[in-house]
């Protein structure tokens, strides 16, 4: 069996491509806020969202919209590797901007010439070719995925909880309430969880843990002082940050800072 591999890399301060082959990466609930596009290069996977599995195997692509909270759970983490790119600021709005609203919130299994042209783009990001190449491909890429998306999961329309998820967006480093959120937006506070759940396929504190995860990791990108950073992201130390973070990312934030 060959050594499992699981790596992260930085090109500008928009992309990041994340390898996996064979490692036991933390499969559960999450969400990024970068906008992503991968393929699945050996094994099988189920992607729940929204309380729905949608099976994804090598040779599939696939695109996961921002916010967008899903899990990943493949059949055989030893015969398991994928590829993916998360774009952020430009190369993420350039896309979200292209999209019709009901693929803004959901994900979008993508064809054989889309799982090429990322298998490609990978290829010439890790390469030593120029600056204007690479964002070329990148803006090439970006502009077929948009042109051949044809597979799509959209999630139910509830306004009020919509409002709520953004309200927690907002507010995530403060001290939420529940108590206070069910008044402030006049709703039972047990039919909110129910709701918000079914819609978002997690938990409101959850929502709003996963939400400090990933501002922990932009903080990363410029400070190495991991208590400042668990303090800045909202957890209450440093050890509750560390376990937290690996939970969601599959690397303590150590590695991770390592890794870029």
């Amino acid at each position: 069996m060959g050594k499992s591999k699981f790596e992260t890399t930085r090109f500008y301060d928009m992309i990041e491509v994340k390898v996996n082959d064979s490692h036991p990466h933390a499969y559960k609930p999450h969400l990024h806020s970068e906008l992503a596009i991968g393929i699945i290069e050996k094994g099988e996977t189920i992607l729940t969202i929204n309380e729905a599995d949608y099976e994804f195997g090598a040779g599939d692509a696939v695109i996961i919209m921002p916010y967008v909270v899903h899990n990943c759970q493949p059949r055989d983490i030893h015969n398991w590797a994928f590829t993916m790119i998360y774009l952020e600021d430009s190369f993420r709005d350039a896309l979200m901007d292209s999209l019709s609203p009901d693929l803004k919130i959901g994900i979008a299994k993508l064809g054989q010439p889309e799982y090429n042209k990322i298998k490609e783009l990978t290829g010439i990001l890790k390469s030593e070719q120029d600056a204007f190449l690479k964002e070329v491909e990148i803006i090439d890429c970006i502009n077929m995925i948009v042109d051949a998306i044809d597979v799509r999961v959209s999630k139910e329309k509830d306004l009020v909880m919509e409002r709520i998820r953004i309200y927690i967006e907002a507010h995530f480093l403060d001290s939420l309430s529940l108590d206070e959120i069910a008044t402030e937006f006049d709703f039972n506070k047990f039919s909110l969880i129910r709701r918000f759940k079914k819609l978002y396929n997690v938990t409101p504190s959850a929502y709003q843990l996963q939400l400090k995860v990933n501002y922990a990791k932009h903080l990363l990108k410029g400070e190495n002082d991991l208590a400042k950073v668990a303090l800045e992201a909202g957890f209450y130390d440093q050890a509750h940050f560390s376990r937290e973070f690996k939970k969601a990312t599959g690397l303590t934030p150590f590695q991770y800072i390592k890794s870029n």
